[in-house]
């Protein structure tokens, strides 16, 4: 009997070491991106990244976990970006700044 786990089918297997994308996260971005009414470019701005990186992202390419961070950041400012970014309903609960 097989006991490794089994990736779900609605997921892209990355080497260890970087989180498993959705396969539809470029259209997850996207939606955040036009949730927010940024270009591409603001929306690199927005992140702090540079805007060759989101094209490397929209190319395949999996982000970091700084960036995807940034990403989080930038999602949670935007009305039900993190929900739309996560594909789940999300609460977010902000506190003070410590």
């Amino acid at each position: 009997m097989n006991n490794r786990p089994q990736t779900p089918r609605h997921q892209v297997h990355i080497p260890p070491g970087i989180a498993l994308i959705p396969e539809d996260f470029i259209e997850r971005m996207t939606s955040v991106k036009e949730r927010a009414g940024l270009t591409w470019e603001g929306m690199a701005l927005g992140m702090g990244v540079d805007s060759r990186q989101l094209l490397r992202w929209r190319k395949g390419g999996a982000p970091g976990g700084g960036a995807m961070l940034a990403l989080v950041r930038l999602a949670i400012r935007v009305p039900n970006g993190l929900a739309e970014l996560l594909d789940e309903d999300v609460t977010v609960i902000r506190g003070r700044k410590r």
